[in-house]
């Protein structure tokens, strides 16, 4: 079973390929996603409607897309070989941010095996590399009143989750 998009966040957006972040700035960011998903690492020859092989085009982005958004593709792009990039390593780091995500929630009902493994079966990954995807995220250990505690260190340009340094 394919898991949902991973949810981009503000770093993301920015890592993303220029072509992408405008393409998101035409057809929306589910929509270029969508598109991603669909046509991503292929060269579209995105059509001006003139012919009959273009409509055809236009019915495929169309499809993947919908009217309005192919529309707005066809006027901002028509006439135009269009690379849709894959955007895989934007793709990946909102995944992993994700699986990270989903681990903290998990291991306040569940061993961190459990969790992993649970993660594991819902992201279609191997345990080894969920493992990976943890251990790729700053951690450290603190004894707090006798219990050992592992808290998120973040990075130099994340902001903790209380607003303030």
């Amino acid at each position: 079973m394919k898991r949902d998009t991973p949810v981009l966040e503000h770093t993301e957006l920015e890592s993303l390929p220029a072509t992408a972040r405008d393409m998101a700035q035409v057809i929306g960011l589910r929509k270029m996603l969508r598109l991603v998903e669909t046509l991503g690492g292929t060269t579209f020859p995105v059509p001006k409607r003139e012919t009959k092989l273009g409509e055809l085009r236009f019915n495929v982005l169309a499809d993947v897309v919908g009217v309005e958004a192919a529309e707005a593709l066809v006027q901002r792009y028509g006439s135009t070989d269009l690379y849709i990039p894959r955007c895989s390593d934007a793709l990946r780091r909102a995944r992993d941010a994700g699986i990270i995500r989903e681990y903290e929630q998990l291991i306040g009902t569940m061993s961190g095996n459990e969790a992993v493994q649970r993660l594991a079966r819902s992201h279609s990954l191997s345990d080894r590399r969920i493992f990976d995807i943890l251990k790729s995220t700053p951690m450290a250990t603190v004894n707090v009143g006798g219990a050992v505690v592992q808290a998120w260190l973040p990075g130099p340009d994340e902001q903790p989750k209380g607003g303030r340094r």
